[in-house]
């Protein structure tokens, strides 16, 4: 028999949701015990399917350690840790800062490569520690690239829907992945950057519409498919691939 978690409500239909491999049901108040673990046997061939479908992707979750996978606009790349003076690239000029930079690898494959000053690994008591600080660059690595790719995507879709957003923030959020409020400011969330560039255009035509129509009626999605006929197979993306796109915290001991 399959665990579950049963949620209730004053909801008049019953639900599945499979969420990072664990089940939870969402029932109203009346519904009784014998109900629902009669229609957990009905469904558990599909329940089934879907946990072992969503612990594959969990395993493509960045743990931010050396040879650990991350994506990079949809595509899954390597993540690759180098201890050197003063942080500087090999090869290179010495830098203030410890260097993120994507490059290919001697088999064609895609590596994140962060550079870490040889000062760092002598602190370093355990992996850990090393995965706290490897997350900051990577996030800081992101950031930027958001801001790079983010505000003039921002700027081309405005200028097609005449929708003009009084002000832009890019930043972290836990469980969006933009948002649109009441004064019209568009906030982005820089993990954007792991999915392909068109679910990325998908979310930012998405937010802009909102400032039309700040719901999700009939008239908001047919102004998003005016200017993203694609928006579906966006959404898909983003489904399919949820598992694999949490966004890990690990902690120092």
């Amino acid at each position: 028999m399959i665990d579950y978690q049963i949620l209730r409500s004053r909801r008049k239909t019953l639900s599945l949701q499979v969420k990072r491999g664990h089940v939870f049901v969402r029932v109203p108040y009346h519904v009784d015990e014998k109900f629902i673990s009669s229609f957990i046997q009905k469904k558990e061939a599909w329940l089934r399917a879907k946990i072992t479908e969503q612990n594959k992707m969990s395993d493509l979750c960045c743990n931010f350690t050396q040879g650990s996978k991350l994506f990079l606009f949809g595509q899954l790349v390597t993540l690759n840790i180098i201890f050197a003076k003063s942080g500087e690239k090999p090869g290179e000029k010495s830098n203030k800062k410890p260097a993120t930079f994507l490059s290919e690898s001697k088999n064609d494959q895609q590596e994140l490569t962060i550079v870490l000053p040889t000062l760092i690994q002598n602190k370093l008591t355990n992996e850990s520690q090393l995965a706290v600080i490897v997350k900051k660059h990577i996030e800081h690595y992101l950031k930027q690239e958001a801001h790079k790719f983010i505000l003039p995507k921002v700027e081309y879709y405005s200028a097609h829907t005449q929708l003009t957003p009084t002000a832009i923030k890019i930043k972290q959020y836990r469980a969006r992945w933009g948002s649109c409020n009441s004064k019209g400011e568009l906030s982005f969330n820089y993990l954007l950057m792991m999915l392909p560039k068109y679910v990325i255009d998908y979310v930012i035509v998405h937010e802009l519409c909102h400032l039309r129509h700040l719901n999700h009626s009939k008239y908001f999605w047919q102004l998003v498919a005016t200017y993203f006929p694609d928006y579906l197979e966006a959404k898909k993306w983003i489904k399919t691939n949820q598992s694999a796109l949490h966004w890990h915290s690990p902690t120092a001991q």
